[in-house]
Order: C-alpha cells, then sequence, then structure tokens
C-alpha cells in the first residue's frame, strides 16, 4: 500500500513540474512576442523621426510635423521619447515654421513628458523668446525671474551700482572696462557724465539684444556664426600683431633726428606767425568790435578795451608766435576755421569774428609773418617719431609674415582671381 502511495506522489511531483514548465515557456513565448512588438515599434518610431529629419531638410516642415505626431501615437508606453519628439516639433515650429503659439505648447508637452528632458534650459529659451515675440512681455519676464530664481545665488555685487538688468547689477567698474575697450579718441569723448551716461544707456541696450539674440537661438544661425568666425579671426590676427610687433616698435629721439635730417625736403614748408587776438564773449559784441575794427579802430587798444581775455587784454591782445600745422595758442582752442582764415592773411590784416569751439567770439590778428621755410625739429618732432615708428611697424610685420608664409608654404594664385587661368 505504501508502495502505491509513493508512486502516486511521484506522479503528482512529475505532473506540477511539467504544469511549471508550462507556465514558464508560455510566459516566455509572450515575453519574447511582447519583446519582439516593441522593438518593431521601436523601430517603426525610428523610421518616422528619420523621415522627419528628411522632410525638414527638404523644406517641408509641415509634414515632418505629422511624421513626428505620428512617431509619438506608436511610443506611447516610452515618456523619454515622447518628450524628444515633442521637443522636435516644438523646435520645427520655433525655428523654422515661426509659429510661436504651437512651439509653446510643444514645449510644455515635452517637459510633461519628460521634467528632466536634457534640454529643457533650451526649452526655457525658446519659451521665453516666444512669448517675447508674441508680445507677452510680462509672461515672458516672469518666466525669466523664475528662471533665474531656479539659479545659485549670484555673489554679492562691490563697487558703484550703475545700473541693473533684471537682478544682474552692472557696476561703474564694469562700465569702465567697457569704456577701455573703445579707441583712444572715442575713450577721450567720454570723459564727461553726460557723455558716459549715454554710453551706459548704449550698453545696456547692447546688453538687452544680445541676451534676446540668444534667446532666440541666433547664436546658432549660420550666417551669425560666419561672422563670429571672421570677428574672431581678426582679434587673434591683432592680438598677435600686437605682442610679435606693436610692443617693440619704439623710436628714440636720435632715430627721430637722424630721420628728420635725412627726410627735411619731405615735409612742407610752413610760414610763423605773431598773432593778437580780441576775444568777446557774445555774438552781439563780436560784431560791435568788427565794425569798430571796419571804422578804422586801432586793434590794441579795441583789445584793451573790450577783450574778456584777462591774460592777454592789457597787452593789447598779444598771443605771441604760432607755426602753420601745429596747434594754436590755446584761447583760440582747436579751431580749424581760424587755423584756415590765417593762412591766407597777410602782415597787419585780421579774419572776421570766429565762433569756436568753446562758444566764445575771437577775432585775430597777423601782426608779422615769415616767407614759408621747412619747419624746425622740435615744431615736427611728434610727427616725425610717429613717422619712424610707423616704418619699424610695417618692417616688423612684413618679417612676421613673411616668417609665417614661408612656414606654411602659402602659394597666391592671382591668375584664378584675374581670370587668365584656371588652378585645381
Amino acid at each position: 500500500m505504501s508502495g502505491e502511495s509513493g508512486k502516486s506522489k511521484d506522479a503528482i511531483t512529475t505532473a506540477l513540474q511539467w504544469a511549471t514548465l508550462a507556465v514558464c515557456l508560455a510566459t516566455l513565448v509572450v515575453a519574447l512576442i511582447a519583446m519582439q512588438k516593441k522593438s518593431d515599434i521601436s523601430e517603426r518610431v525610428d523610421e518616422r523621426i528619420a523621415l522627419a529629419g528628411a522632410l525638414v531638410n527638404e523644406g517641408l516642415p509641415a509634414e515632418a510635423i505629422a511624421e513626428y505626431t505620428a512617431a509619438i501615437e506608436l511610443a506611447r508606453g516610452d515618456a523619454a521619447r515622447k518628450g524628444n519628439l515633442a521637443y522636435l516639433i516644438g523646435k520645427t515650429y520655433f525655428e523654422v515654421l515661426k509659429d510661436y503659439e504651437k512651439a509653446l505648447a510643444w514645449f510644455a508637452r515635452a517637459k510633461h513628458y519628460n521634467p528632466n528632458h536634457p534640454e529643457r534650459a533650451r526649452m526655457e529659451q525658446w519659451t521665453v523668446a516666444s512669448l517675447e515675440r508674441l508680445g507677452r512681455s510680462l509672461d515672458a519676464r516672469n518666466r525669466r525671474v523664475q528662471a533665474t530664481a531656479l539659479r545659485p545665488s549670484p555673489s554679492p555685487t562691490t563697487g558703484t551700482v550703475v545700473a541693473r538688468i533684471g537682478d544682474e547689477a552692472i557696476t561703474l567698474a564694469d562700465l569702465e572696462a567697457a569704456i577701455r575697450h573703445l579707441p583712444p579718441a572715442m575713450q577721450s569723448r567720454l570723459a564727461e557724465p553726460k557723455e558716459k551716461i549715454q554710453f551706459l544707456e548704449e550698453y545696456v541696450a547692447r546688453r538687452l539684444l544680445a541676451e534676446a539674440a540668444e534667446r532666440a537661438d541666433l547664436q546658432r544661425d549660420p550666417k551669425v556664426l560666419a561672422e563670429l568666425d571672421l570677428m574672431r579671426e581678426t582679434l587673434l590676427a591683432n592680438a598677435y600683431l600686437e605682442r610679435e610687433v606693436m610692443a617693440g616698435a619704439t623710436a628714440t629721439a636720435d632715430e627721430a633726428k637722424a630721420y628728420y635730417e635725412a627726410h627735411r625736403d619731405e615735409f612742407p614748408k610752413v610760414r610763423r606767425f605773431e598773432l593778437s587776438h580780441i576775444e568777446l564773449d557774445n555774438e552781439a559784441a563780436a560784431t560791435s568790435a568788427s565794425a569798430a575794427l571796419a571804422g578804422g579802430a586801432d586793434f590794441a587798444d579795441l583789445a584793451r578795451k573790450v577783450s574778456v581775455n584777462q591774460e592777454t587784454r592789457d597787452k593789447g591782445g598779444r598771443l605771441g608766435g604760432w607755426i602753420e600745422g601745429t596747434p594754436l595758442p590755446a584761447p583760440l582752442g582747436d579751431s580749424p576755421e581760424i587755423a584756415s582764415a590765417l593762412a591766407s592773411l597777410k602782415k597787419g590784416a585780421h579774419t572776421g569774428a570766429i565762433r569756436t569751439p568753446a562758444g566764445r567770439f575771437q577775432i585775430v590778428r597777423v601782426d608779422d609773418t615769415s616767407s614759408p621755410t621747412v619747419p624746425a625739429f622740435e615744431a615736427v618732432r611728434e610727427q616725425v617719431l610717429q613717422r619712424v615708428r610707423q616704418e619699424k611697424i610695417l618692417k616688423k610685420q612684413e618679417e612676421v609674415l613673411t616668417r609665417l608664409r614661408n612656414a606654411e608654404k602659402v602659394v597666391i594664385y592671382r591668375e584664378a582671381i584675374e581670370g587668365t587661368k584656371t588652378v585645381k
């Protein structure tokens, strides 16, 4: 009896084992079918994405969006892939179709499908740009504020704050640094507070425009990239020349003197003048003084009576000597009109009343003048020094370029540009 019972238990165990094996096999088959189905779906999604990319390249963005949308339907259970597809659709609406309403909607879907989307920062940037282009300035500002709030707190600002762009402070040191990058002539014009404030307004405007351009992703535009590359080449080339050429281009007084002696005939002959003037602070007084001189009044006596220049009036308006081509005596200011008028006057003649850049009126008389002669070295010293420096710069620059050309084996095919020969 016990033997039969044991056989019965063995039969039951065997049956259970076979049943378990059958279930495992069925599960494996189902899993394999599911994997195959998932693989088929993934391949179909990949095919549609590839087709959509080709359609965009062919200038058919609407058709591409249709393919991306169909791919989203296929990728129902894959949130990460759906998020990426939604991003691609939003990108197409933003960059190609310029439909900013739909771009906003698809960027929102992309972030919903995948909150940790790798392009989330760029979508935030494009979202702000889309809101700006739709005229929703307040919404755009709020989005920028939200994005700023998520960033690490900036370091405390040091120095005098002269402007703010959102939460970013612009200090006086920042402004001075920007001014130092300008050419020297422009820097000198920004010495007064009024001009500096105007430059600050332009500086802020440029920053706002640049930030808006970045949100619009213009830094990826092929035309912008080409111009940036050209600017980069120019800046690097100038920096290299500055280091290799300009730093050593100095001229000594002895070199300048020797150059002057060897090139005296190259300097235009100039005249020396002895000058007097009458300075007046308004047009009515200038008109009255001109009329008095026309009526025969003595220039020196009139200067003592009506000139407002305290340093020269008691000397009958005497200014002293002036050489053509050099700065005018200080009271006359930087007035090309006066210099031009004096060049045509003979001894004893005077100019009319000329308004200077300082806003005053000057009447200038030629007390005496010399025949044209080569200017003395001291009169053209700075001009000669500049010539010597320039010659050194050109020579050194040619040496550097020759070395670089030889190292790179440069060949210029002029005939290809002139069209006289085809170069292969």
